[in-house]
């Protein structure tokens, strides 16, 4: 479980610590406050991308740390990272250019590093993973998390990438020696060219995250000198005249406040030019800088055109590239001694992609029974599911024989049909969460978030999801945001988020209610009139009431 976020300069939230409860944690409050931002931040330390915008404006950095209870992480990752007692201590910042840097238990972490270890402490579903829900690709890799089938399709990826490179060598045999000094020639050549870029997977992203204030640099120099001279000089004149405010008051006292206040705005000013000059300092006029920057982006973008859609497509075809200059190179074995080895190599991978096929199959069945089961719970008069696991020998791909669909409907009398075709949004919102239900008993993630999962559902409906996730909450830690008052009625700790102007920066801040501010919280999320003020705190303790057990 995450036992405390602290967040500093990110976005709108200029300095957050949060603890949060085990159990159902919900956040609420008007759009826009910045509820979403907090989650964005939690994925930020685990991992995710992110440009130099995550700022907050006028941060020399942001920075978010996190520290977990983490008792079921695998023993290599728990080994690696020195999770003693399975705590891990995150800690991840960004500066103004883009560029982040990461530890993990004090030992530095790669962005990838990041990722794998997230994987295995928290579980985002966000109202954009509704959409790749539909997609087949997704829904086969959620049906081998339920049924733990990674190894076997690992095995089988494995023996599919040998089956092609032999292929590749028995065509390499066949062809005529020109034509393999042809190819040889052409693999070479663009492998070179990759390679010779020296290309590194995040490189692009920050590049383009720093390019805008790189070619700006001038300008922002410029505009920055000239602010931080005039905050220099109001400061300067507010010390001034903060000197004869206060021979003022000791003559009248009712001066006093006025004192108060302009020795504020001194101190505000004074930092705020304090803060100008830093940023006028990190502003890189290097025009070689920009060259080398503009360069690089071309750079990439050439290498893009030719070989790949993004950087990391590209470095999976100079490995593919490699494979084939090896396969050219070394043709060492004959004919028929390929043709033997690509026989058994084919033999294996169906034999793979067959009991791939079998604990597959065997799966969905259990898988289709279970969300049935837990969809039950959530408002569907009629509901049928079925994970469809259709095998063709003939089409084996990395990823075995199988073509996964989801099939779904919620009519009585209709067919079932694939879950992209059939599915509402307040439908797929409710799928979705039993899927996320019954996928929780099958792993280890000991935190779940929920940014809106209640999207497209009504007070009713609403309900039942405030109940599957309080059940949901009984062996896991669960963050939900929610507009729903019948869902957030079911909160173990409720937290509330709202915005404010700090020195005319908006600012977001998160406070834990107590149970009266509770009640008035869900009795505004209910929409309640001024004058109904008592009819609607009535509603909120009612509904609070019947969430209990």
């Amino acid at each position: 479980m995450l036992k405390r976020l602290s967040i500093r300069n990110f976005a709108v939230i200029d300095s957050l610590d949060l603890e949060p409860a085990g159990g159902l944690n919900i956040f609420t409050g008007e759009t826009g406050a910045g509820k979403s931002i907090i989650i964005s931040a939690l994925g930020f330390l685990l991992g995710e991308r992110s440009g130099s915008d995550i700022l907050r404006p006028g941060a020399a950095s942001a920075e978010v740390e996190g520290e977990f209870q983490a008792d079921n992480l695998p023993p290599a990752l728990a080994e690696r990272w020195g999770a003693k007692g399975g705590t891990v201590k995150i800690r991840r910042q960004a500066d103004p250019r883009g560029r982040t840097r990461a530890a993990i238990n004090g030992s530095p972490a790669a962005l990838a590093q990041l990722s794998e270890l997230g994987g295995c402490l928290v579980d985002f579903h966000g109202q954009n993973e509704h959409q790749s829900l539909l997609k087949p690709e997704t829904q086969r890799d959620l049906l081998d998390r339920y049924g733990r089938l990674e190894k076997e399709a690992a095995a089988v990826a494995a023996a599919w990438a040998a089956a092609r490179s032999l292929e590749e060598s028995l065509n390499a045999v066949s062809m005529s020696e020109s034509e393999r000094e042809r190819l040889l020639d052409l693999y070479k050549f663009q492998l070179g060219e990759i390679e010779s870029a020296e290309l590194k997977e995040g490189e692009e992203e920050e590049l383009e995250a720093l390019w805008p204030r790189l070619k700006n640099s001038e300008k922002l120099f410029s505009l920055s000198g000239e602010a931080h001279g005039n905050l220099a000089d109001a400061a300067g004149a507010a010390e001034k005249a903060l000197e004869k405010m206060k021979a003022l008051a000791a003559v009248d006292q009712t001066a006093d406040p006025f004192t108060a206040r302009l020795s504020s705005a001194a101190i505000e000013l004074s930092d705020l030019a304090g803060e100008m000059r830093s940023y006028s300092k990190a502003v890189n006029c290097d025009p070689s800088e920009v060259d080398r920057v503009l360069s690089r982006l071309e750079k990439f973008k050439s290498l893009k055109k030719k070989y790949g859609a993004d950087i990391p497509a590209v470095i999976a075809k100079a490995a593919e590239l490699r494979s084939k200059v090896g396969g050219l190179e070394d043709l060492t074995l004959d004919r028929s001694e390929l043709e033997t080895k690509l026989a058994a190599a084919r033999a294996k991978l169906e034999k793979l992609s067959c009991a791939l096929h079998d604990r597959r199959e065997a799966a969905a069945k259990k898988l289709s029974a279970e969300i049935i089961k837990e969809a039950d719970g959530l408002g569907f008069k009629e509901v049928r599911f079925s994970v469809d696991c259709a095998y063709d020998e003939n089409a084996l791909t990395s990823s075995g024989g199988d073509s996964v669909e989801y099939l779904f409907t919620a009519n009585p009398g209709y067919p079932l049909r694939p879950l992209r075709y059939t599915a509402s949004g307040g439908e797929m919102a409710r799928i979705m969460l039993a899927l996320k239900t019954v996928l929780s008993r099958a792993d280890h993630i000991g935190v779940q978030v929920f940014d809106e999962v209640d999207a497209g559902v009504g007070a009713v409906t609403g309900r039942l999801v405030g109940e599957k996730l309080a059940k949901l909450a009984g062996s896991k830690q669960i963050f939900c945001i929610t507009h729903l008052p019948q869902v957030a009625a079911f909160g173990g700790a409720h937290f509330f988020v709202e915005k404010d102007v700090k020195a005319g920066v908006a600012a977001a801040s998160v406070r834990r209610l107590a149970a009266e501010d509770r009640e008035r919280e869900i009795a505004r999320m209910l929409g309640g009139k001024r004058q109904s003020t008592d009819l609607g705190l009535k509603h909120a303790r009612e509904l609070i009431k019947e969430s209990r057990p």
